[in-house]
């Protein structure tokens, strides 16, 4: 579940909504009262008079007249204006409600059985209902009430929620302000037994299981570093000593040297690549460079030594010489774990390796990835189905590009090859 807006924003939005709502709710119900309660009147007033009126229409025989000047009473339609009879025409006795000209008229009708006519009662209310101007008056009234509501709800959300998110805004700061070295083991004594402190005592939990992760692979690298250094250390020192004597001008001997030697500069690379990866922090210093096209051409070189089983051809193409401000051990190991992969997936073809100003292609003419496996290529211990090592190469590039800024991408096609692309910022990590 993803949520696209801040916890103090929601809160402020539902209590203006809940507002909005309330006072909508309670502006339709007070238009419609008034309006029912008019006509209730106006009706109640009217039976009165029909009432009244009544008595005399049965017992005199003389003229009605009623006790308000908006009412107006008629023995029978035939006494009647023209706009009073086409009102009245074809209505039944009791109450009713009709129009002329736009005016609204409340007609009570009644039959009394030893009077031939009916009475009938016309009452004027124009004057006196809940007329329209009045309507939209009382209705802009409601419309501003809504608002003040609405303001209302919405400044009380912005207090709410500053002081709802209050602990959670203090949580976060506390979490944002440790790092590797200063992990916060002591979060939830400064919260209530709440819902935050719920969320303190499992961030609680969860840092001090960091910490304890991140102090064993601190003494991890320290010691591994050290103790892979030193027996390294000692077979390069006694690879110089065997050079300098005089059985090294036996070829028997002189090519498993070099060997050895090649081997221990490759061991303290991948020691140092390691320790690359492992760091919280990256410092390079601003003199540190490393020429790109030399370290490919060094690397092509030992590739092929490597592979001399194979019918493979280099083409190497430099149309630029870029110089990356990174140490000359960490791009070496991508660009090891490049060439030789097309090395490996190549039995026989040509790999093609292009230098530019911000990128290096690499394209072989080998037995390609599937386009499900390319997805998944990059993460640790993935390998294809050829594949002989441990599906860490490709991860390591990913990680250290992730480290430098750099961005490499994957394109190949089964049966036909791989082309990868290394992006970078010469002259910057």
């Amino acid at each position: 579940m993803k949520f696209r807006h801040s916890l103090r924003k929601r809160i402020v939005f539902t209590f203006c909504l809940f507002g909005a709502g309330l006072g909508i709710v309670f502006s339709f119900a007070i238009y419609i009262s008034l309006d029912f309660i008019d006509d209730n009147m106006i009706d109640s007033r009217l039976s009165e008079e029909m009432d009244r009126v009544g008595v005399q229409y049965q017992e005199h025989s003389g003229p009605l007249s009623s006790n308000s000047p908006h009412i107006n009473v008629y023995a029978g339609s035939k006494s009647m204006p023209e706009y009073a009879a086409s009102m009245v025409e074809g209505i039944s006795e009791g109450v009713h409600e009709k129009y002329y000209k736009g005016i609204e008229y409340h007609i009570a009708v009644k039959v009394y059985p030893n009077r031939t006519e009916p009475l009938y009662l016309l009452f004027d209310v124009s004057a006196l209902e809940f007329t329209e101007t009045r309507k939209f008056n009382i209705g802009i009234v409601l419309v501003i009430s809504v608002v003040l509501v609405v303001g209302m709800a919405l400044w009380i959300g912005l207090m709410t929620s500053r002081k709802i998110i209050a602990p959670v805004v203090y949580l976060s700061e506390q979490v944002q302000k440790s790092g590797p070295e200063n992990l916060p083991t002591d979060l939830h004594g400064s919260f209530s037994n709440d819902e935050v402190g719920l969320l303190s005592r499992t961030l609680e939990t969860a840092m001090i299981r960091v910490d304890s992760f991140v102090k064993r692979e601190q003494k991890f690298t320290r010691d591994a570093s050290h103790e892979l250094r030193t027996p390294v250390t000692v077979i390069k020192g006694a690879v110089e000593i065997l050079k300098k004597q005089s059985v090294m001008e036996e070829k028997s001997i002189y090519r498993p040297v070099n060997r050895i030697s090649r081997a221990v500069a490759n061991m303290e690379n991948i020691i140092e690549t390691f320790l690359w990866i492992g760091r919280e922090k990256i410092e390079i210093d601003s003199k540190q460079i490393c020429e790109v096209v030399p370290e490919i051409q060094a690397v092509i070189k030992q590739q092929r030594r490597l592979h001399t089983d194979k019918s493979v051809e280099i083409d190497f193409v430099e149309e630029a010489q870029p110089v990356l401000n990174v140490p000359p051990s960490v791009f070496r190991a991508v660009i090891i774990n490049l060439i030789n992969n097309a090395f490996h997936h190549t039995v026989k073809g040509m790999i093609s390796i292009q230098v530019c100003g911000d990128r290096i292609s690499i394209t072989d003419t080998g037995e390609g990835i599937d386009s499900c496996e390319l997805q998944t290529v990059t993460q640790p211990y993935s390998r294809g189905e050829s594949s002989k090592g441990y599906g860490l190469g490709l991860s390591i590039v990913r990680r250290l590009c992730d480290r430098f800024g750099w961005r490499f991408q994957i394109e190949s096609d089964v049966g036909k090859g791989t082309k990868v692309t290394l992006f970078f910022q010469p002259g910057s990590n």
